[in-house]
């Protein structure tokens, strides 16, 4: 099944506060019940204005052909790996290098923490996702150091954004890497986000094991909601987590 065409939609006008600015915006979402892998486009798009709204004014030093960050552990929501494995359906040279990168991590000895991702502290995810970088395996979407599937890529792809120089993303440490700060990160919320509420809880995994947990998870039931409620309800929690995280004078 594809989830990139709608065969019904409605458009949704909105109110976008971002970092200070209100956006007037409209989506086109499902029109009748839809699951949050059918909303996802918009929701992405959503995400993409935040860090438009944050990269204002500043010196971006990523574009196309610097493929550094394309070595790294990403994670994704579950209904992002239902996404991109619908995604790549007709492309089996991608399902291929999906196929080859899990071998090699298995093979490094990452596997198992790997599929426990979510359930690692956040100082052993820190950890394994050094070790991955280090093993240097891309993406199965990298293509000439660039992203084969840009306009439709994870949440956490469009948030990492630096402006440290290009060359310090071949060997990344925390002193040596400037993030672009958010006032909210989007994905974190999509990871809450399996019942189209916000109010789930946090359901990752890494991007290279899209195709092997959706193989194993297809058959798994799919909260509905109307389409409108989705975009309505993630727009919400935005709103929400931004105004905790500036109370609390810190970004997440």
């Amino acid at each position: 099944m594809s989830y990139h065409t709608l065969v019904a939609s409605v458009t949704v006008q909105f109110t976008l506060k971002i970092a200070g600015r209100e956006m007037e915006a409209s989506a086109r979402v499902p029109a009748g019940p839809a699951r949050v892998v059918d909303a996802l486009p918009v929701l992405h798009g959503i995400a993409g204005a935040v860090v438009e709204a944050a990269e204002e004014g500043k010196r971006i030093s990523c574009r196309a052909g610097c493929g550094a960050c394309c070595r790294q552990l990403v994670p994704i929501a579950e209904a992002e790996a239902r996404y991109l494995a619908a995604l790549i359906q007709s492309l089996p040279e991608v399902r291929e290098r999906f196929k080859a990168a899990v071998a090699a991590l298995d093979a490094a000895g990452l596997g198992d923490r790997l599929r426990r991702l979510e359930q690692l502290a956040p100082a052993e995810r820190q950890a394994l996702g050094l070790e991955y970088f280090h093993l240097g395996v891309a993406c199965p979407f990298l293509e000439d150091e660039s992203c084969s599937i840009h306009p439709s890529r994870p949440m956490s792809c469009r948030e990492y954004s630096v402006t440290s120089p290009v060359g310090n993303c071949r060997n990344p440490h925390p002193e040596t890497i400037a993030m672009v700060p958010l006032p909210v990160k989007p994905s974190v919320l999509l990871f809450h986000f399996g019942d189209g509420k916000g109010e789930d809880r946090l359901r990752f995994l890494p991007l290279i094991l899209a195709l092997e947990w959706v193989a194993e998870h297809e058959d798994d039931p799919q909260t509905e909601l109307e389409g409108s409620d989705l975009l309505l309800n993630f727009l919400r929690k935005l709103t929400v987590k931004r105004a905790q995280t500036e109370s609390s004078g810190r970004t997440e």
